[in-house]
């Protein structure tokens, strides 16, 4: 079974929903026989760093709404982390264009680490409060999960470098109606959509694995 899923490093629902499917696959028969790939989606596209402002003042200018409220959107994302086992900083959380990221993580794909490196960056950004628009945070989030530092550097020098790969899975979300993140494809044919709880993962899981019985 393949299960794709179109996510951004700085989704929290990504980093939840991706957790609760794992949860699931801990109680399924067959899981020893799921492969899974991940596609690029700029969730923020442009979002930058500023120095000056911490992540609910970005997080409020970006989205056009008050300080107060983008703290109460973010501390309620925050509980259903916690309820799923994670720990998100948001205090020291850090707006990112992400883009340098997924070229690199084009060239992670390449290398067979795109799984590795999407969690990689997840636990960076969300726990650890990383830069992950940064050179360097870059280049030692993907020599983490085994890949060559240098040749990190040089895609991340040129800004055509793997682009095109990354906007191609932007212009497939569209294609196959993405309306955000995270959304997850099994075997091509069955989609879901957003963090969903580890039960419905389990009831997807067992469905796909019948139907795939069936058509045997």
């Amino acid at each position: 079974m393949e299960i794709t899923i179109w996510s951004d490093f700085v989704c929290p629902f990504c980093y939840i929903g991706q957790t609760h499917l794992e949860r699931a696959m801990e109680n399924f028969d067959h899981a020893d026989e799921i492969t899974i790939s991940h596609k690029s989606f700029e969730l923020m596209p442009g979002a930058k760093h500023d120095p000056s402002k911490d992540f609910y003042q970005s997080f409020a200018d970006l989205k056009g709404t008050t300080y107060e409220q983008a703290k109460q959107m973010n501390d309620q994302v925050t509980e259903m982390a916690a309820r799923t086992g994670l720990t998100f900083n948001m205090s020291q959380m850090k707006m990112a264009d992400t883009m340098p990221a997924h070229r690199v993580f084009q060239y992670a794909k390449t290398e067979g680490k795109d799984d590795e490196y999407f969690k990689a960056f997840y636990h960076a950004y969300f726990e650890n409060g990383a830069l992950i628009s940064d050179e360097d945070t870059i280049v030692t989030l993907a020599e983490s999960v085994g890949l060559d530092g240098q040749t990190v550097r040089d895609i991340l020098a040129d800004e055509n470098k793997f682009k095109a790969e990354a906007n191609l899975d932007i212009f497939q979300a569209g294609q196959v109606g993405v309306q955000g993140v995270p959304f997850f494809v099994f075997d091509n044919k069955y989609a879901v959509s957003g963090a969903q709880p580890v039960e419905v993962f389990q009831q997807v899981l067992d469905q796909v694995y019948a139907n795939e019985q069936a058509e045997a």
